[in-house]
């Protein structure tokens, strides 16, 4: 098969030789227009100074007590949310898939609820149980006495807990597939040998998923440290600050000399962690093929727990009622609620919150607004990732230029806080775009290049995955019947990946819908999202609005990542 490259050798180039090229180099500038630009002015600015280049920057940033406090908030937060998140989404596997618990088929999805849905809504729903005015506290009140709540869910810990409940579903969702394929007759041996469900779980299927285990940690770990939304509806009621919000603080401080360069070597230093995560990540997933497994591991019966069955079964209906069922109910009962404060009933009752969502002319279009955001943005991350990754699996390392490069912007972003992202949009589009005189700050526009950018990766590995899936002989067969590249592409490989672009395109479409990180920074009157909306709503103290807004965010969020499920025909593991 002779692969094509950018080197014309002077042979003649037929139209369908020389496509594939034009594509590759029409992504690349892409590319470079929304990621390597910005970024190599986040990286002088952060370097800027009055005086020049240098620094002194850094040295501020080192040496402000506010910002020491943010990392310090940061690692109490992050560490521990990171271990129990990894703990309970393992175990959680580990009972759906090893154990017969009762049930445990429809356990496994509704266990996975809590990944469809936005941590941050995820935070204003809690809000509503735990906070001063919440159920649960206002309840526990009325029954103590108490002038006080019982829970404060604006601080660290309450940061820990919702953090923990939103992020657990990544190592469930990670670590069940890798759980289902364990050779389950290694556990049958050690039982045989008087192992006990426990010892067995401890000595023997554990160690099998340490590299599954060790991958799902570090990407709890990279989601927790760079998010925003959690911290920012937790944090700001007693200016709490991580590193993401002291970030965003800073970027909004004009009174501040210097403070978009300040933020920027704030953000370069929290980068680094997220990039060395994601070296870490990819080192795990390569280390992943010393796991046993064996294809035939399902077929040996799972670990009977006799009594212990429904004891399982009931710490698995208490942390589905902790996790999605007490969330979504409170979230519900408050929209639907016509005075908040009075208990629910039905002379409380109302769906005129819904109605007026209507009548509010920022929030309808804010809604068309991230619609046409979230479709744009899958189109354009759909079409740019398959040339990556086709190039990339197909076209050869070597034959074909810069697709290591490509692969570093593809990845890059998402491994990165969002809140450095918008930082770094916010330095490349404030001023006029050389040559053209564009300027893209101030508009939706600018808000499209950093969604696109921000979810490349998504698309890449959904549809880089497919790719390897499919034997290359089929394109070699179509190549010697005389096809060029392009046609061979079209006629061969489309119609086979058509599955997984149509999941991509969903799997951009749902957090782009609900983004909040980099709206928050580079939304602008008349360009508002469905995100900014319902943070801002929130902040003004709009109970009854935040909690439809919620309710119909949940809903398109959580039917539309089903949608992705029955596309790529269950591929997620769950």
């Amino acid at each position: 098969m002779r692969h094509f490259s950018l080197r014309n050798r002077g042979e003649g180039v037929r139209p369908g030789e020389l496509a594939p090229t034009l594509i590759w180099l029409v992504t690349a500038a892409v590319l470079a227009f929304a990621v390597v630009y910005p970024s190599v002015v986040l990286i002088l600015n952060s370097f800027k100074t009055p005086a020049g280049y240098g620094l002194e920057n850094y040295l501020s940033v080192l040496r402000d007590r506010g910002i020491a406090a943010s990392v310090w908030n940061s690692a109490r937060v992050v560490l521990p949310s990171t271990l129990f998140s990894t703990a309970l989404g393992v175990f959680l596997a580990w009972a759906v898939v090893r154990t017969d618990v009762p049930g445990k088929g429809l356990w496994r999805s509704l266990l996975a609820i809590p990944y469809l849905i936005p941590p941050f809504i995820g935070a204003i729903a809690w809000t509503f149980l735990l906070g001063p005015v919440g159920t649960f506290n206002e309840l526990y009140m009325a029954l103590t006495g108490s002038p006080d709540p019982l829970v404060n869910i604006y601080s660290l810990g309450g940061m820990v807990f919702v953090m923990t409940i939103y992020r657990y579903a990544v190592p469930y969702v990670v670590v069940l597939p890798a759980m289902r394929k364990v050779n389950a007759a290694v556990e049958e041996a050690a039982r045989v040998s008087g192992a006990g469900p426990w010892r067995t779980l401890r000595d023997i299927t554990l160690p099998l998923l340490t590299p599954s285990i060790l991958g799902a940690t570090l990407l709890v770990f990279m989601f927790i440290l760079a998010d925003f939304g959690v911290s920012a509806v937790l944090g700001a009621p007693n200016r709490i600050y991580l590193v993401t919000t002291q970030i965003y603080a800073i970027i909004n401080r004009p009174d501040l000399p210097g403070n978009l360069q300040l933020a920027s070597a704030y953000s370069l230093l929290l980068a680094v962690f997220g990039v060395a995560g994601l070296a870490l990540y990819n080192r795990v997933l390569a280390a992943q093929k010393y796991v046993v497994v064996g294809g035939k591991g399902g077929s040996v019966q799972p670990t009977h727990l006799g009594g212990a069955r429904w004891g399982l079964f009931a710490v698995l209906a208490l942390v589905f009622a902790v996790t999605t069922l007490a969330p979504i109910l409170a979230t519900l009962t408050t929209a639907f609620t016509k005075t908040f404060g009075l208990p629910f009933g039905p002379d409380n009752l109302t769906t005129r919150n819904f109605a007026r969502l209507l009548t509010i002319r920022n929030i309808s279009r804010a809604f068309r607004n991230s619609l046409f955001l979230s479709a744009a943005s899958a189109l354009i991350v759909t079409v740019t990732a398959l040339a990556v990754a086709y190039v990339a699996i197909r076209g050869g390392i070597r034959r074909f230029w810069g697709v290591r490069l490509m692969q570093t912007m593809v990845t890059v972003p998402y491994a990165v806080p969002g809140t450095i992202i918008a930082l770094a949009m916010i330095l490349a589009f404030a001023q006029p775009l050389p040559l053209t005189g564009l300027r893209l700050y101030g508009t939706i526009w600018i808000l499209l290049v950093a969604y696109a950018a921000r979810f490349m990766n998504l698309g890449y590995n959904n549809i880089s995955g497919a790719i390897a899936q499919i034997d290359s002989s089929l394109e070699e067969a179509s190549r010697c019947a005389g096809a060029s590249h392009l046609r061979a592409f079209s006629t061969i490989m489309l119609p086979l990946l058509k599955p997984s672009l149509y999941s991509s395109f969903f799997l951009v479409v749902a957090p782009t819908l609900s983004e909040i990180t980099l709206s928050s920074l580079l939304w602008s009157v008349g360009n508002e999202t469905i995100g900014t909306v319902v943070f801002s709503t929130q902040e003004e103290g709009k109970i009854l609005l935040t909690a439809s807004l919620a309710v119909i965010l949940i809903t398109v969020v959580v039917v539309i990542n089903y949608l992705v499920r029955y596309l790529s025909r269950g591929d997620m593991g769950i």
